[in-house]
């Protein structure tokens, strides 16, 4: 993933106080990691680690060190800090640069951008921000639905009843956030977020109904647009299922590679799934307390068999 400079300033340059001072012809230079770096050490002459793919951040901290600098020395450490084709300068609190280095942007064709915020805040705004839009993206086929505030992700073979479950699931007071595709956002190595691509969002498709528009049938209280998932929900088809799963062990499905909590619901005619959904959630909720009625129950049973045999 990566995005450019270009974009960065339409999309954020309002919001960060932003401004581009030099260096327009290298506005389609691209960032493709969040974290921004700043020249501090770079100016002290160690240039090690100084990636051209991370916005480089100047304060006032790094002008005035590099004011203590000779003029020659500072025209050096200038010269190969800016030869390495940054993809963007930006100089915080709204300072005026020095020429020194408005002239090594304006030579090696760098953005240099002036942001009225300090560095500190500035840092902290853009890393949000970058972080969002590099996170890793894949899509997955499902049903996603907020159900209890846990973000529910309803997946198996097409035709098995995903979206009828869903819009149950929705009749009794939850929420739909995507419905037939999936759009999943890695945004931290253990945390994975879904929502609906922008062309589907709101709507569900139903066999014999259509296309429905959630949003105008059941008002804003029947979607979100966003949520961590938290629950992954395989239906399977009834012939499928293996009886001796009657009491599963601790399952967990790796999706994206994020490992989440996953339980398997054989489908059959009669059955009320949103229930069951409904009960996966609530005891997924008991098992983030730390309560695991399954785990409790085994244990009941040994201590009253070993009781028993101790008789």
């Amino acid at each position: 993933m990566r995005i450019s400079i270009a974009d960065i300033l339409e999309q954020e340059g309002e919001t960060l106080k932003m401004s581009l001072i030099v260096g327009e012809a290298g506005l389609q230079r691209y960032v493709d990691h969040p974290r921004l770096q700043k020249p501090s050490l770079a100016f002290a002459g160690f240039f090690e680690n100084l990636s051209d793919f991370r916005l480089q951040v100047i304060g006032q901290t790094e002008l005035s060190y590099l004011a203590t600098l000779t003029a020659k020395e500072q025209q050096r450490v200038v010269d190969i800090v800016f030869d390495l084709h940054l993809a963007g300068v930006v100089v915080t609190r709204g300072i005026q640069p020095p020429d020194i280095i408005l002239q090594a942007a304006e030579r090696t064709d760098t953005p240099l951008i002036s942001s009225m915020l300090t560095s500190s805040d500035f840092m902290t705004y853009m890393t949000v921000f970058l972080s969002q839009k590099l996170a890793p993206v894949t899509h997955q086929h499902g049903v996603y639905i907020d159900v209890f505030g846990v973000g529910v992700l309803l997946m198996g073979d097409s035709g098995i009843g995903k979206s009828e479950i869903g819009l149950e699931l929705i009749t009794r007071g939850h929420r739909l956030i995507a419905d037939d595709m999936v759009e999943l956002i890695r945004v931290a190595p253990e945390v994975l977020v879904g929502r609906s691509p922008e062309a589907l969002r709101y709507h569900m498709e139903i066999r014999g109904l259509g296309i429905l528009d959630i949003r105008s049938m059941f008002g804003s209280a029947g979607i979100t647009d966003v949520k961590r998932v938290r629950l992954i929900v395989k239906l399977i088809r009834w012939v499928d299922f293996n009886e001796e799963n009657r009491l599963p062990s601790e399952d967990e499905f790796l999706l994206h590679e994020v490992r989440l909590p996953c339980v398997q619901v054989p489908v059959r005619q009669g059955r009320s799934m949103a229930v069951l959904v409904e009960v996966a959630v609530r005891n997924q909720l008991l098992k983030q307390r730390g309560i695991n009625s399954g785990q409790v129950f085994t244990q009941a049973l040994d201590q009253r068999l070993q009781e028993q045999l101790g008789d």
